[in-house]
């Protein structure tokens, strides 16, 4: 007689595992630890991922999509100029909303640096691409200034971001106080001095902005994985 299916089992692995990423760590949960919270068979988990890995994998994918759908508002609603301090600003709050994502920015273990290393796809080179053309799209809308080769800036941005995805297994925990700061510090600065002649088309900028937003929303979706 077949086994009845779970309902959602998927969600369940997931939520299992974030619960244990923020009560125990990453790096001290196993696939048992997390079938036995999800209350299904070790098995099962393997059913839906090839292992630990693609598990976190799939965790932070759930996280980031809500953060992007929460930045993605937060553009819309936004008086005036989007400009990269604003993004920044964005993104910081988005993230420091999602316990799972700042327990793994703020914590002391490496997982998001070794996370990222051991991804083999294309995904990252795909943003740095889309971060590119919205750079461009940000000098053409005179908010960010064209003497600097779009690609310099996108390279000085990834280098902060994978400073930042690196920096608590060299650094150690740190306070989303902290974050939050080291964070806007480094967007101000960088609006600053990066700040176009003008005049600013916002329109353009509000687009521009949508439009990476909706590029990364896409390569973050997958049929049947929660929201």
């Amino acid at each position: 007689m077949p086994r009845p299916l779970v309902p959602d089992r998927r969600g369940r692995i997931l939520t299992a595992a974030a619960d244990l990423i923020l009560e125990t760590g990453w790096p001290r949960t196993t696939v048992a630890d997390i079938a036995e919270r999800a209350g299904i068979g070790k098995g099962a988990v393997y059913r839906e991922f090839t292992g630990k890995a693609a598990i976190l994998d799939a965790v932070l994918t759930r996280s980031m999509r809500r953060m992007t759908a929460r930045v993605h508002q937060q553009v819309l609603a936004a008086d005036g100029v989007v400009d990269l301090p604003a993004v920044y600003r964005f993104g910081v709050e988005a993230l420091l909303s999602e316990p799972l994502m700042r327990a793994l920015y703020l914590g002391d273990d490496a997982v998001l640096g070794e996370h990222v290393r051991g991804v083999t796809d294309q995904r990252y080179a795909m943003r740095f691409g889309w971060l590119a053309d919205y750079i461009e799209r940000l000098q053409r809308a005179g908010v960010v200034v064209d003497t600097v080769p779009s690609e310099t800036i996108t390279r000085m941005l990834g280098l902060f971001t994978v400073g930042l995805i690196n920096a608590p297994g060299v650094l150690g925990a740190g306070s989303p106080a902290e974050f939050s700061d080291v964070v806007t510090l480094f967007a101000d600065l960088t609006g600053r001095g990066l700040a176009g002649p003008g005049p600013v088309d916002a329109a353009a900028a509000r687009r521009a902005q949508l439009t990476l937003l909706d590029q990364l929303s896409d390569q973050l979706a997958r049929p049947g994985d929660p929201r």
